[in-house]
């Protein structure tokens, strides 16, 4: 299972470390008695600081050690598990960090992306913990072009069947045949198509079908297996599109983050 490679990698091996590196860094923060307001003008707030810093480049590495196939710098699912644990902690690490102190600046600003970055990736924890599963369930172990194939050959036997018959019956199974899988761009997000040729092929073979001709009756069997694979294919469509849209989110906020991190490093060292 998917859980198994990455949630549960090693045992939970990065899990223990964000918990010690969180232990550790509540403790401090809690024994600390700086002179000034506990923040990131301290000196146990610059530590955090430059801890938080490295977190947030060892996340954005997981980019590049995604496309380093040939790397040993250890697999990709126990970097992926470290990804996680390793970016929930540096929610409290950040804030504590900047001791809940917030204001209309670059260093509030570096934290809310902070923040915003970490919530879309427990969106995106959630979709990788789901959706691979239930994408390969619905494809069955094939791929897309396969399944298409079978519509086609669905299609085929659908004309054979109905040459001889009534020519309506024809021209409802290429009606069918030229079913789009979407009408409309944003059917993609609810994976549903309420103008599918298809299901109205079947409500008029269930009207006008001839119960005693074999041909209709199989028809109108062969009609019903290509609705089925068409949901499934809506339904597959639907997942990659949730799942491209996060990255859409993610993967820009990360990147303007770095940027929110640099400029923070930088107007830290320049009024200090």
């Amino acid at each position: 299972m998917l859980q198994d490679n990455f949630m549960s990698y090693q045992r939970f091996r990065y899990a223990k470390w964000a918990i010690v590196l969180l232990a550790a860094c509540i403790a401090l923060y809690v024994v600390d008695n700086p002179p000034i307001k506990p923040g990131g003008g301290t000196i146990l707030g610059y530590g955090l600081g430059t801890l938080g810093a490295l977190l947030i480049v060892f996340l954005l590495l997981l980019g590049v050690r995604k496309r380093a196939y040939a790397s040993r710098m250890g697999t990709l699912r126990g970097w992926l598990s470290a990804h996680v644990y390793l970016g929930l902690a540096l929610a409290v690490v950040a804030t504590l960090h900047c001791g809940f102190e917030f204001g209309w600046n670059v260093h509030t600003f570096a934290y809310a992306l902070t923040m915003a970055v970490i919530v879309s990736g427990i969106w995106g924890v959630v979709l990788y913990l789901h959706h691979p599963s239930l994408m390969g369930d619905l494809l069955d172990g094939r791929t897309l072009d396969q399944i298409a194939q079978d519509l086609r050959d669905l299609d085929d036997r659908c004309r054979m069947l109905a040459q001889g018959r009534p020519p309506m019956l024809l021209a409802l199974v290429e009606e069918s045949a030229a079913c789009e899988i979407f009408t409309k761009r944003r059917q993609r997000l609810t994976g549903r198509n309420r103008h599918c040729a298809t299901a109205r092929v079947l409500k008029r073979l269930r009207e006008v079908g001839d119960q005693a001709d074999p041909n209709s009756n199989e028809i109108y069997t062969l009609q019903f297996r290509r609705l089925q694979q068409l949901k499934r294919i809506r339904s597959f469509v639907r997942l990659r599109t949730l799942t491209e849209i996060w990255l859409l989110f993610h993967v820009p906020m990360s990147i303007a983050l770095l940027v929110a991190l640099v400029a923070h490093i930088v107007s830290v060292f320049f009024y200090w």
